[in-house]
């Protein structure tokens, strides 16, 4: 089952202004260099955030962000649990599921983070649903 990614509106319109305002500076100061930082930032955010979406398939948790994609098989999976910590990630909301893997930490945001633990807890091997 296909989840998708909750964006909280205000890292939305934050990511809109790093995408708007170099631009718009680089069109009223006319510079090439203002130009390819506007573009810069627009491929930076566009390759590291977009798409973003959280699969369940039958052996493994898939995890997509931008360019990148994360393959984590059930059996690696140690814990998941509600979190909002406000550590780096690609997670466009502070509203994040925190999955412990191998001995690592990776935060996401499905829209419904409901779906997403009953979808996870019928997947993982003995694993119950967090309590937030």
């Amino acid at each position: 089952m296909r989840h998708k990614a909750k964006v909280d509106w205000w890292i939305g319109a934050l990511t809109i202004f790093a995408l708007v305002v170099p631009f718009f500076s680089a069109v009223t100061t006319s510079t090439p260099w203002g130009y390819a930082g506007s573009i810069l930032t627009a491929v930076v955010i566009a390759g590291f955030c977009y798409p973003q979406w959280y699969e369940t398939t039958a052996d493994a948790l898939i995890i997509r962000a931008g360019l990148t994609t994360r393959r984590i098989p059930y059996s690696s999976i140690t814990a998941v649990r509600p979190s909002s910590d406000m550590r780096s990630s690609f997670a466009l909301s502070l509203d994040r599921v925190e999955i412990e893997y191998d001995g690592k930490k990776l935060l996401i945001a499905p829209a419904d983070k409901d779906a997403f633990f009953a979808d996870l807890v019928a997947r993982v091997p003995g694993s119950s649903r967090p309590v937030r």
